[in-house]
């Protein structure tokens, strides 16, 4: 196996055959390691980054890809971080799933092959944070195996809860799977809303409606955060770039799946998601607080999951966030993880007396890879909150 690093964004774009082959072989391979979301997100991000994009390959063919980036980073208002980092997170955006994109034929040869490259051949970084690896992943269980023998420390950081269900093949099953309480909620939500006039659950189709429906989205979700969080997205230009430039991508491959509920014409909510292999994913939303006695983030949800369902989806995911709404409508979870990686110095002394004198350690704390469990970050059951 060899391994190369592709540090000029020429060479990125080159591997967009072998990226786009190897992200249809295996579901694991998830959307925000696509090649369209990785490629707009260095894009409208990669300013001021450095690519450092590790491109594993047997027999000349591409076996697996690590996209990760180089920063400097300010820390403690005087010191200067050297981190190396995964495509798409950073900035305002908040990944999920990220990761290395692989053939599964060699995924524990290629992980294995990864984590001793970056440990021993990528130079320049005091500070590896990776984030959001499934906690099952090969390259956890890589790290894991290096934790004792490396010369760097090797920290588990806390875990995400994502919640998520299995699809029945139909909406009559689903819906018989939900208590009693939340049939009726859901028939009377439904009911009230289809009884107005011009009353309409629509899917946007047409790339030529892609700009119109993304403006729409972005100002129902902020019509619906504004003064209630300091965390609104559809903010920067960053990010309206960025997400605009996603859902045209997407659609050219018919994986965009973008929701909105009408009435007499006019937009009153919209659901922003996927779908990516046989799972569908729930990413954003938003609606207008004027509608708000219907329901509708609720009621978009229903219909969402419906139309899941008659697609054929078997899973739907509501990603990063464990709140108290996504619990309405499923009761499984799955986890991710981040791992951090100190090169020896001070910069390492320094986290580490930070994570220790901190009013919070149970959510700052950093917790050794070799422990069993790791601490977890304590979500709000009740709130529906945006995400970034």
């Amino acid at each position: 196996m060899q391994i190369e690093l592709v540090t000029s964004t020429p060479d990125f774009d080159a591997l967009e055959p072998d990226w786009r082959a190897l992200e249809d072989l295996t579901s694991r391979n998830s959307l925000f390691l696509g090649w369209d979301w990785q490629r707009l997100w260095w894009s409208h991000y990669g300013q001021g980054r450095q690519l450092r994009i590790l491109v594993a390959r047997i027999g000349g063919q591409v076996v697996g890809i690590f996209p990760l980036y180089l920063e400097t980073h300010r820390a403690f208002r005087v010191l200067r971080v050297r981190k190396l980092r995964p495509i798409g997170a950073g900035g305002d955006t908040a990944p999920d799933d990220l990761g290395m994109v692989f053939d599964p034929t060699h995924e524990q040869a290629v992980s294995c092959a990864f984590v001793d490259h970056i440990l021993h051949h990528v130079p320049d970084w005091q500070l590896l944070d990776l984030v959001d690896l499934s906690a099952d992943s090969a390259l956890v269980a890589c790290f894991a195996q290096r934790s004792a023998d490396a010369s760097e420390t090797i920290e588990r950081m806390p875990v995400n809860r994502i919640i998520y269900g299995d699809l029945p093949p139909d909406w009559e099953r689903y819906r018989q799977g939900l208590s009693r309480d939340r049939r009726q909620a859901l028939a009377r939500y439904r009911r009230k809303f289809e009884q107005l006039p011009g009353a309409h659950f629509r899917q946007v189709r047409q790339s030529g409606e892609i700009d119109e429906a993304f403006d729409c989205l972005a100002a129902l979700h902020q019509l619906r955060w504004k003064g209630r969080t300091q965390e609104l997205s559809f903010t920067s230009p960053q990010y309206l770039g960025f997400h605009r430039g996603v859902m045209h991508a997407l659609q050219a491959h018919g994986r965009l799946r973008l929701f909105s509920l009408e009435l007499e014409g006019k937009t009153i909510a919209m659901l922003y998601g996927f779908r990516w292999g046989q799972t569908f994913y729930h990413f954003q939303g938003g609606f207008d607080p004027a509608h708000a006695g219907l329901s509708p983030g609720q009621l978009l949800m229903a219909y969402a999951i419906e139309q899941a369902i008659g697609e054929g989806c078997r899973t739907f995911d509501t990603l990063k966030g464990e709140y108290g709404h996504k619990r309405h409508f499923f009761q499984q979870t799955r986890e991710t993880l981040g791992l951090r990686v100190h090169r020896p110095g001070l910069i390492h002394w320094l986290y580490r007396l930070k994570a220790r004198v901190s009013g919070h350690r149970e959510l700052t704390e950093p917790v050794p890879l070799s422990e069993a469990r790791s601490a977890t970050l304590t979500p709000n059951p009740v709130a529906e909150e945006p995400r970034a």
